[in-house]
């Protein structure tokens, strides 16, 4: 599943930082995102050019590497350095390219950089790119859904059927986006993924039902919380540590005093001090 990511430069980790469902983070990809390794693209890129500049070159028809331009401009909007009066011009200007780009990378890469951005203008084209005919695109595109706020206009069906899509990565983030928005009329299709063959998939549907409060994911999020670091064989230590966080994030987040004794258990008995002060941060939090 981390082919989706296998675009992505170290800097862009920044435009998925912010939280997933209070620590939904969903697909154990996000937490390791890919290195993008291409010849010479260090000397291609330049923080002296402004996002105006950049966006002159992405409907430049001379300029041969436009998702080097989509790249550097993601890193500025996913640094909050664009003008608030100048997003619906940049937003407009990226729609555009987004539609009559033919280049993957240099879509998926607008559609990263209208992501870093919770705003009602960047959600039409986020919509559109859930139909990409490439995964990565369609992959970022759910993962950004996910990151505006609630009530936007989307067709939450077609979220939905992910869910019981092929791909592992899109169950995931089609759960997460399902479950950040509150869509208790698709509660049911995202417990069917506690039963998923892929440990991942359940491990997030379980993450993902706390929004719900839904006592069905209770045995699951034990699981997740009882992973034991160094001996997981499928999970390095940097995921079962970013996974447990994400399930004790989202227990806080939701105020879910069901977890309380578990989160006890993780308080005094986890040997990762980072989840075990996060445990009891949060486990003082539910006594209140």
């Amino acid at each position: 599943m981390s082919d989706h990511l296998s675009q992505l430069p170290d800097d862009s980790k920044k435009l998925l930082e912010k939280p997933l469902m209070g620590g939904i983070a969903v697909p154990i990809a996000i937490v390791l995102v890919g290195v993008l390794i291409i010849f010479g693209v260090t000397k291609m890129l330049s923080n002296d050019r402004s996002y105006k500049d950049l966006v002159s070159e992405l409907h430049s028809k001379t300029f041969g590497n436009r998702w080097v331009a989509a790249y550097e401009l993601s890193k500025l909007m996913g640094s909050n350095q664009i003008p608030k009066e100048d997003i619906p011009w940049l937003v407009e200007n990226l729609s555009s390219i987004y539609k009559k780009s033919v280049d993957p990378r240099t879509r998926n890469f607008i559609i990263l950089a209208l992501g870093s951005l919770d705003h009602k203008a960047v959600v039409p084209t986020i919509a559109m790119a859930i139909k990409d005919k490439d995964d990565k695109v369609k992959f970022n595109a759910v993962v950004s859904i996910g990151n505006q706020s609630k009530g936007i206009d989307v067709d939450w069906k077609e979220i939905a059927a992910l869910l019981k899509g092929s791909d592992p990565g899109l169950r995931q983030v089609a759960a997460y986006a399902i479950a950040q928005h509150g869509r208790s009329e698709f509660e049911k299709d995202i417990v069917e993924l506690l039963s998923d063959a892929e440990r991942s998939v359940k491990y997030s549907a379980a993450v993902a039902l706390v929004n719900f409060k839904n006592e069905s994911a209770s045995k699951t999020l034990v699981e997740v919380l009882s992973l034991v670091e160094k001996k997981d064989k499928q999970f390095n230590e940097a995921q079962v540590e970013a996974m447990k966080l994400n399930a004790i994030n989202a227990i806080g987040k939701n105020k879910w005093k069901l977890m309380a004794s578990e989160l006890g258990k993780v308080a005094a008995q986890d040997k990762n001090q980072k989840v075990a002060m996060k445990a009891q941060e949060v486990l003082n939090l539910l006594k209140n």
